[in-house]
């Protein structure tokens, strides 16, 4: 080989793992949903997921002082499907108070906040009424979002 040709595979090596190594870049700790949305794999299209009537006629019946904590990974398949799916959801009750909590891969954040709460699988969304916790949603919903989390506030 000459001295051209080994230049130019090290070349494309560097250049392949720089790419990569962008590539794997996770947020992590508290972030803000315009952080989030930089990421293209958590935009969602809105005509993938639109509330139904039912639905919305649900989500402005909850409460103002529910709050929900979103524990997620941008790593994560399921948060990548579920998490826009739930901003969605909150932008038609804006009463609703939520906060993006991003783990690493150890399902960990810097606030610890990830630890005090047991999370062990992402996404997690934690429902609260004040300081009462209501339940959670885990992974993915059991029937969908906006009914587990109606029949949450009904049984409180």
């Amino acid at each position: 080989m000459t001295y051209t040709q080994i230049f130019i595979i090290n070349l494309c090596l560097i250049i392949g793992l720089s790419a990569c190594a962008s590539g794997n870049k996770i947020m992590v700790g508290i972030v803000s949903q315009d952080k989030l949305m930089t990421d293209k794999k958590f935009v969602l299209d809105t005509s993938e997921f639109t509330l139904s009537d039912e639905d919305l006629k649900q989500v402005t019946r909850w409460p103002d002082d529910l709050h929900i904590d979103i524990y997620f990974g941008t790593w994560c398949h399921d948060s990548q499907r579920e998490v826009p799916k739930m901003l969605n959801i909150l932008k038609a009750n804006n009463g609703i108070s939520s906060q993006l909590i991003a783990l690493d891969y150890d399902k960990s954040d810097p606030q610890g906040l990830a630890e005090s709460q047991g999370i062990k699988y992402t996404p997690t969304f934690i429902v609260f009424m004040g300081d009462k916790e209501l339940g959670r949603v885990i992974e993915r919903p059991v029937q969908d979002l906006v009914t587990d989390i109606t029949e949450m506030v009904a049984g409180y």
